[in-house]
């Protein structure tokens, strides 16, 4: 472990935020970024971190982990996930509340803000839509707004009653939150594994097929017409859900959509070795609906990459495909898995298998976006988290080497689970540095807390 400073100056870094891309440093005192100019000159006695040739950028904020806790500390805690979340360069942490009990009242929430007061980085919570998520009656959502609460989900089964959903839109609406839609129409999924397809077929393993997921896009993108309401829309899946997407919001409906780095990196050919820890919800489809979701996100149809970071105790996953949970963890490798997909699809990798920084300052700025200031503006934390890097901001900051090609090994496992689906896959983009809310949680790649 190496000590924290509270007061110091980034030397030389790339600036890229929603401003653009700029060559400054930056003074950080007391928790504040102090300056931020072409050259700064600190007071005697700061520490200098020396950014010449990385990027810093604001604070990585993802919309989607389960962090397990209350009710499934055997695979994660809040301090264990912020750990991992810290080397992943995340300073916020949005909390999904599939917890056992859930996060569906008022009380519940105070709860897990109590524990999280402890993390090493900000943890935000949503909220339940239904009781128990069961699907039957709301939650005292303006209540647990009043406590904060800006995000409400079922997430881990969609909303399945329409009319209990447009009331949710309606309720939502007048208090001014968000609803998040876990898309899967049950019916259809009808206890599949996989995607549903050539792999499948192959295996002998019960499918979910796209309809599950665009049959609800569908039905909930007409709820929002109706309404009025935001909707955003996790982790979508399949090529078609993307195009709706796109639809609707060049229509004006009020949605916003995220996809994770593995629907954007891995296709259901993963399973082929019946490795359970492909296994996740929804699944890994086709290559052509992979390839749909690059092109969604190269033309800016998502809003966020959110890793829907779940991890599960070894004996969760280490049973039949069938048997086996759903979901994989992702806090940690996730920026590099998109980085270094983005590489292979712009055909940036040197012959000699290395990797110049190779991307425009338009497209840096594109990535970083889904990573910072866009998930922040969606969660409401955006006065906090994904701040532009100018005098007065919160000092939520990530500095990142966009050229380091790495590979993610079990030994560098933070969470307490280890099922990552990265272990085979060349990352890059390394995590150096994450300051959190001044304070330095990760220095040269090795956690300072």
């Amino acid at each position: 472990m190496v000590k924290k400073g509270l007061n110091y100056v980034i030397r030389g870094g790339t600036l890229v935020d929603a401003i653009g891309v700029r060559r400054a440093d930056i003074l950080v005192e007391d928790g504040l970024i102090r300056a931020s100019e072409r050259e700064v000159k600190p007071p005697k006695g700061y520490q200098e971190i020396d950014a010449r040739g990385l990027v810093v950028s604001p604070g990585f904020v993802d919309l989607h982990t389960h962090l397990r806790e209350p009710g499934n500390e055997g695979s994660e805690t809040m301090f264990t996930g912020s750990l991992a979340g810290i080397s992943g360069g995340y300073t916020a942490l949005v909390a999904m509340p599939n917890t056992t009990p859930t996060i569906d009242s008022p009380e519940a929430v105070r709860y897990v803000q109590q524990i999280a007061k402890d993390a090493p980085l900000d943890i935000y919570f949503a909220g339940a839509i239904t009781k128990g998520r069961l699907g039957e009656s709301l939650t005292e959502m303006s209540k647990m707004a009043d406590l904060g609460v800006k995000l409400f989900t079922d997430d881990g089964s969609g909303v399945q009653d329409v009319q209990l959903m447009r009331r949710a839109l309606e309720f939502a609406k007048g208090i001014g939150v968000t609803l998040a839609q876990h898309c899967e129409d049950l019916r259809l999924t009808n206890g599949g594994s996989i995607n549903e397809g050539a792999i499948s077929s192959i295996l002998g393993v019960a499918g979910i097929p796209n309809a599950a997921e665009d049959v609800m896009v569908a039905r909930d993108l007409e709820l929002v017409r109706l309404v009025g309401a935001r909707l955003h829309f996790l982790h979508i899946s399949t090529a078609h859900s993307a195009e709706m997407v796109k639809a609707a919001k060049a229509e004006g409906l009020p949605v916003t959509a995220e996809v994770t780095p593995h629907h954007l990196v891995l296709s259901d050919s993963k399973l082929m070795g019946f490795n359970p820890v492909f296994k996740v919800n929804p699944p890994l489809r086709s290559d052509t609906d992979r390839l749909g979701l690059w092109r969604a996100f190269q033309g800016g149809v998502f809003d966020a990459v959110a890793t829907d970071h779940a991890p599960h105790h070894k004996e969760l996953k280490d049973t039949t495909i069938d048997q086996a949970a759903f979901g994989l963890i992702g806090l940690q490798a996730s920026f590099g898995a998109v980085l270094g997909e983005l590489h292979r699809q712009l055909d940036l990798p040197q012959e000699d298998g290395s990797f110049s920084s190779g991307l425009s300052d338009e497209q840096l700025v594109h990535l970083v976006s889904f990573f910072t200031w866009k998930p922040a503006r969606i969660a409401q934390i955006d006065d906090i988290h994904g701040c532009q890097l100018v005098a007065g901001k919160p000092a939520n900051i990530t500095i990142f080497d966009p050229t380091a090609r790495w590979r993610l090994a079990e030994a560098d496992l933070l969470s307490k689970s280890q099922n990552s689906p990265y272990f085979d896959t060349d990352l890059v983009g390394k995590i150096l540095y994450t300051i959190v809310n001044g304070e330095l949680k990760l220095k040269e790649g090795e956690l300072c807390l």
